[in-house]
């Protein structure tokens, strides 16, 4: 049998109260529709401020990039068990933690020979820790102000706590067994998480072939919207079928991303 557990609502949503929202002992409710949607959130609480008064928010339009020799992304993904939640946001794959390692965020001078089971990345001389990957749609980022169908986040943080979003715009085209995958094994109500230890999934299939990207400092795009955050977007799309993104669309209920942000003084970096 596939599906080794389903844990409604409480649970599920508690984890992802703690995780997202760890200093604040009540999490404020946020959306992507009407009052609690995008325009408002600077407007929810204190906490969320960023939203509306930050100067390096995300996501933003891509056209007036700087082509510049930037360092090779080193992917070591690897494979782990199904663990995806519908936190009413989006559709969501926590990555786990192997024994040996204990925490998300490398000691200082660990290289990739240190985690054999678990996702990485190197970047700029960083090590990072895959910690999740989620779906946006449409997608966040843009070029000339034009949305691809989809985009993906997998989210990595290194020994300090600084975090590296690696985005991948998702274009319509042909059928897409890795996500048919991942879509088979999503929870159908918000609240819900699925986990499966039977099959395994690794995020590497997601990923376009050629590997040049686009890089800037942004922040998180969603709430409180925390800044710092290291942005690649890869050129190439991966493809997926329009099926597929309209069953992604119905299990989300409503469009999930947040219009692009003023880029201010900031520079957006593309690999050449």
């Amino acid at each position: 049998m596939r599906v080794l557990s389903i844990m409604v609502a409480a649970s599920a949503l508690t984890i992802l109260a703690n995780f997202s929202y760890a200093h604040e002992s009540h999490p404020i409710p946020w959306g992507y529709e009407g009052d609690h949607g995008p325009l408002h959130w600077g407007n929810l609480g204190p906490e969320f401020s960023l939203c509306e008064k930050g100067m390096a928010q995300s996501p933003v339009d891509l056209l007036q990039s700087r082509p510049l020799s930037l360092d090779e992304i080193v992917f070591s993904y690897k494979d782990a068990p199904f663990h995806v939640i519908n936190n009413g946001h989006t559709l969501q794959e926590l990555e786990p933690i192997s024994e040996t390692v204990k925490s998300r965020y490398p000691k200082h001078g660990q290289t990739m020979l240190h985690f054999d089971k678990d996702s990485t990345i190197m970047l700029h001389g960083d090590l990072y820790l895959l910690e999740q990957f989620h779906f946006h749609a449409p997608s966040e980022h843009t070029i000339d102000h034009k949305h691809y169908p989809m985009e993906l986040h997998l989210v990595h943080h290194n020994e300090r706590h600084e975090a590296a979003v690696v985005a991948v715009f998702m274009m319509e085209g042909k059928h897409n067994p890795f996500f048919e995958t991942f879509l088979n094994h999503a929870p159908q109500k918000a609240g819900e998480f699925i986990e499966d230890r039977s099959h395994l999934i690794n995020p590497s299939d997601l990923l376009p072939k050629r590997r040049s990207y686009y890089s800037y400092f942004g922040s998180y795009t969603t709430p409180p919207c925390h800044e710092g955050v290291l942005w690649t977007i890869m050129h190439d799309p991966i493809e997926v079928s329009a099926e597929q993104i309209q069953k992604f669309r119905s299990l989300v209920g409503h469009d999930n991303a947040r219009p692009v942000q003023p880029l201010h003084k900031r520079f957006v970096l593309e690999s050449n």
